[in-house]
């Protein structure tokens, strides 16, 4: 009994842990490690107590949903009605999620409920399905995040214009001396120059990455039309680089944070018309 005592403590402060600590993540709340660890604590010892609370049904359930009410409210730092409801909510998804997992993976495997092992292992399924579940949200919100910074793009070299799919990345910081550099991959570059290839004026550019600088391929652009809804705004004297990987999933081209605002861009020495 002992040793159930010290499983059900342990059990329960790492899954109080993991479900407060992935709440106030997806709904990026501030909450301090201490303030986790001391909910976490006591959310162990609120579930030591449970079993020996002789009550049952609907009372059982106030005293439970009033629990972790109690564990989100000492989290929270921002002490409002809105912040309170929002992580309690999210709280509660988590806890009827994991434990939705635990009763999946204990009935695949034959497991009695009441038995030590399972008290044992229970961290498992717990940890695996918080995973699994910000992963997705993360996937998704990635996704998200990609859709909205994406844009349609025509680019204009000599006689030919090619349509694409432009990606809004504020990370690149490419210059070719006062002009912004875009970035598409090869396949693209070739059939943005078509049978000009080898009349295109080439140069080499120095691109600077996290594992160092290499010499990229690049030309300039005569135009380049980047619509927001059905408005474009044109962009002369772009400088486009042709990447030796490929650029993204979903997007032909990576383009500079300056071309994002007609203002901005007026002022670094590339000329821009808007279209109404």
């Amino acid at each position: 009994m002992v040793v159930y005592i010290e499983y059900v403590l342990i059990d329960n402060f790492f899954i109080d842990y993991m479900l407060l600590k992935t709440t106030f993540v997806l709904t990026g709340s501030k909450a301090g490690r201490g303030r986790f660890l001391v909910c976490s604590f006591l959310g162990a010892v609120i579930a030591l107590l449970l079993p020996l609370v002789r009550v049952k049904g609907i009372l059982l359930a106030i005293i439970k949903l009033l629990s972790g009410l109690l564990l989100v409210c000492i989290c929270v730092k921002e002490k409002s009605a809105k912040a309170l409801y929002k992580n309690f909510a999210v709280f509660l998804f988590l806890t009827a999620l994991t434990g939705g997992a635990i009763i999946g993976v204990f009935s695949i495997f034959s497991i009695a409920y009441s038995s030590e092992i399972c008290i044992a292992i229970m961290i498992a399924p717990v940890y695996l399905i918080v995973k699994a579940f910000r992963g997705v949200l993360n996937y998704l919100s990635n996704k998200t995040r990609e859709k909205t910074l994406c844009r349609k793009v025509i680019l204009t070299l000599g006689n030919r214009s090619v349509e694409g799919i432009g990606f809004l990345d504020t990370g690149n910081a490419l210059y070719d001396q006062c002009n912004p550099v875009i970035v598409c991959g090869k396949a693209f570059a070739l059939k943005l120059m078509g049978e000009e290839f080898f009349k295109i004026k080439l140069k080499k550019i120095t691109v600077r990455t996290v594992s160092g600088s290499e010499q990229n391929y690049a030309f300039l652009l005569d135009k380049i039309l980047i619509y927001n809804g059905d408005k474009p705004n044109i962009h002369n004297n772009v400088t486009v680089c042709i990447s030796k990987g490929g650029v993204g999933d979903g997007y032909d081209v990576i383009l500079h944070p300056r071309l994002m605002e007609v203002e901005n861009a007026s002022k670094s020495g590339f000329e821009v018309k808007e279209v109404s």
